[in-house]
This record gives structure tokens, sequence and C-alpha cells, in this order.
């Protein structure tokens, strides 16, 4: 059995500790991880629904236009990690949820607001396109719906 000094000490570190993360910053998107997630059907709309703001990419591994998109895709998690969930998903090994989007090009961006569509962009773009429709997602930008 522990000693009260012992056990003063557990309560000390652990009241420590409770005083350290309540003075950390809220994360604005706790699941943002600064990689591109892989999605599959199984675990989509778990995933999506429980993020804030989420950019989806459509693609396929045939697709050039794809393979472009990949690095911008992953400069981009890496710059707005803690901000911004981003996500991969094949539409030729997931075509339930493929078919719940009528995706039919890709690359295809769907952007998640709050577990919801809020918009999207088809076809290959420009970093600074991107970074412009992040922007405006998390209201830091123009109007919110001018990218879709």
């Amino acid at each position: 059995m522990l000693s009260d000094d012992e056990l003063e000490k557990i309560r000390q570190r652990k009241l420590q500790l409770l005083i350290e993360r309540a003075q950390k910053p809220k994360v604005p998107e706790p699941m943002a991880n600064g990689v591109v997630n892989q999605l599959y059907d199984h675990n989509f709309w778990q995933t999506i629904s429980s993020t804030k703001v989420a950019f989806v990419d459509f693609y396929g591994e045939w697709c050039a236009p794809c393979k472009t998109l990949a690095p911008i895709f992953a400069d981009l998690a890496q710059e707005y990690k803690e901000q911004v969930y981003f996500a991969k998903i094949d539409i030729d090994r997931n075509r339930m949820t493929v078919a719940q989007f009528g995706v039919q090009s890709v690359p295809m961006i769907i952007v998640f607001k709050n577990g919801k569509v809020a918009g999207s962009l088809p076809g290959l773009r420009s970093y600074s396109d991107y970074e412009m429709a992040i922007k405006q997602v998390l209201g830091k930008g123009p109007d919110e719906s001018s990218y879709v």
C-alpha cells in the first residue's frame, strides 16, 4: 500500500499535468495531423463526421493529374496542420463512397465543414487555388462559397 507522502506526490503530479493541459492552446482541428490520410468506404463517414474542416482528394492510381496533386496536397497538409484534415480516397477501391458523391472525374477535392459537404474543387489546380479555398472555408478570406 502507498504511504500518504507517495499519494500526495501522485496527486501533485496529476494536478500539474491538468494545469499544463489547461494552459495549452486548443487545436482548431484535432484530427489534422499534418499528413494526407488514406480513407476507405468502411471509415469514411465516421472520420469525416469527426472533423471540423476536411479536404478529401478523390483520386485514381492511374491518374497523372492526381499524381501531380499528391505533393501539393502533402505540402498543404503540413502547412495547415491542426487546422484542416486532409485525406484521399481511391475511387477504384471505394466505389460506395464515390457513388455517394457522383464523382465522375479525378482529381476531385470535396470540402467538408462540420461533416457536411461545403463545396468541391474539380480538376488539378494550383497550390494558391487550394490555399485560397482553405482560407475561405476557415473564414480567413473572401466569401466562403466563391470557390465552388
